[in-house]
């Protein structure tokens, strides 16, 4: 069993990254909060409210961070690291709820009717603003997320994104409202805003389920599978005979992987534990920081090349 620590510095640049993510949802809120008063458009009231979650979400996603990178306990043998699962599903969730609730608020408009927006021009640069910030911060917690292996960040980059395109599509309905004067497509864009919100957060949060439940990661898989082929096929040294058995999963940028590795039965313990150890080395190289663990078996194929090889040169 070969184990990979994690990378200190890698977990600073997480955490700081959160910590950005949260000045930055506290600044957004700000600026579309004082839009919407200034206004009273609902499609802005809409926006407001995402960001609300965007603090939260986070929030969330530093503390799931900090919490996953405590060491394994007698507790939790394999870490703390499916707490990140856990803060991409609630995001999912208040994203969701977030959507419902400017769905309902739509409603209400619809039913009681509604004034005219007032002071677009002031609103619209406020709003603006908070979708640069938006952007540039969900692009750059997007890309550190994949980098440094963390679902929560990944997820908190992907909210603000889809943030941003929601944004935008505020930005538009107040254009269109400006130029023809016609109240109801405010509402019409918020009530748009809800719908998609509720889709991607419903999206996101069955994404944190299949992350908690072990759902296998197909590009790990195929990283593990091509170091082991090369073993196989002897283009690598060492070579091995076959192989089988590969499981692994990964709780936020930590794996844990466990194989089956057929050698020649010649082979003595001492040879088949140097084998092991270089070939995990290897497979964590491809996936990232966490824990390898090949079991070795002796090969039972009579057709077997490499067994063959092996005979001759015991003879």
């Amino acid at each position: 069993m070969v184990t990979r620590a994690p990378d200190p510095t890698v977990s600073r640049r997480a955490r700081r990254a959160a910590q950005w993510a949260i000045a930055v949802g506290f600044a957004g809120f700000g600026l579309k909060t004082t839009g919407w008063l200034l206004t009273g458009s609902d499609a802005v009231f809409s926006d407001a409210l995402e960001s609300i979650v965007n603090i939260i979400a986070s929030v969330g996603a530093f503390l799931a961070i900090s919490y996953a990178e405590r060491p394994p306990d007698e507790d939790h043998p394999y870490g703390h690291g499916p707490m990140e699962f856990v803060s991409a599903l609630a995001e999912g969730v208040l994203v969701a709820a977030a959507g419902l609730v400017i769905l309902t608020h739509c409603v209400g408009t619809v039913v009681r009717g509604r004034e005219a927006i007032a002071d677009i021009d002031i609103g619209f640069v406020l709003v603006l603003a908070s979708a640069v910030l938006n952007g540039v911060t969900g692009f750059l917690l997007l890309r550190i997320g994949r980098s440094v292996g963390s679902a929560a960040l990944e997820g908190d980059g992907r909210h603000l994104l889809s943030d941003l395109w929601t944004t935008l599509a505020v930005l538009t309905g107040l254009v269109l409202v400006k130029v023809t004067g016609q109240m109801w497509i405010d509402t019409a864009v918020a009530f748009g805003v809800g719908a998609l919100l509720a889709v991607v957060g419903t999206r996101m949060a069955l994404k944190g389920v299949s992350s908690i439940i072990g759902l296998s990661d197909k590009e790990d898989h195929a990283r593990i599978v091509a170091v082991l082929e090369s073993h196989r096929a002897g283009a690598s040294d060492p070579a091995i005979c076959s192989y089988a058995s590969v499981r692994h999963r990964h709780q936020g940028r930590i794996h844990f992987v466990d194989m089956h590795l057929r050698v020649p039965r010649t082979m003595t313990v001492a040879e088949s534990h140097d084998i092991a150890s270089a070939i995990e080395r290897e497979v964590l190289a491809a996936v990232g920081e966490g824990t390898a663990t090949a079991h070795m078996e002796p090969c039972g194929d009579a057709a077997c090349a490499r067994c063959a090889a092996s005979s001759v040169g015991a003879s």
